[in-house]
């Protein structure tokens, strides 16, 4: 009894363990920035060997940002990574460009600050105008819940100033987050 109680349990553990698997996340492109006033990109997703792409390029920051510029990020899921893509319930904002800085950016810094230079420092508000150089940065599986499906990410990042309604801009992330090893 007690040795097949031990083969149960042994069987339970490694569905369990099995079932828990790294994610990976790479850049599919880099599809729009619309800017008003606010900024200007010069960024594109380009290979950098035979199996990684990265983000390379500048945006170049117009003017101050404080919580007079107000931001949303939304998500947008194609599950086949077709381009077929689904809003997924999972969205930032709209909030204050301080207040997103404060409760958002401190958790993504540390993947960020060794491709871009001239990053913003978690904390600081308000964000000053200045040149943002991405040197081929490379998404990171980490900086991701391990529950993120597979598929096709969307991420569309809106600002606009609350002040004057007809300054703003937005930008167009895709990208493709599968299972380590299984590209």
């Amino acid at each position: 009894m007690v040795r097949s109680t031990v083969v149960v349990v042994a069987i339970q553990l490694l569905a369990v363990t099995s079932t828990v698997t790294a994610i990976e996340a790479m850049f599919e492109g880099f599809n729009k920035c619309e800017p008003n006033g606010i900024l200007e990109c010069r960024l594109r997703v380009r290979k950098i060997n035979r199996t990684t792409a990265a983000l390379f390029g500048t945006i170049d920051l117009k003017v101050e940002m404080s919580d007079h510029i107000e931001t949303a990020i939304e998500a947008f899921h194609s599950p086949l990574g077709n381009n077929q893509f689904n809003k997924y319930p999972m969205k930032i904002g709209p909030v204050g460009m301080c207040q997103f800085v404060a409760v958002y950016w401190a958790d993504y810094y540390s993947y960020m600050a060794r491709y871009i230079e001239n990053l913003l420092e978690p904390g600081v508000c308000p964000i000053g105008a200045r040149l943002i150089s991405f040197n081929d940065m490379i998404l990171d599986g980490k900086m991701l819940p391990q529950v993120v499906p597979t598929g096709l990410w969307k991420l569309l990042w809106r600002g606009r100033d609350t002040n004057n309604p007809e300054v703003a801009f937005e930008l167009e992330f895709v990208a493709k987050i599968y299972v380590d090893g299984f590209l």
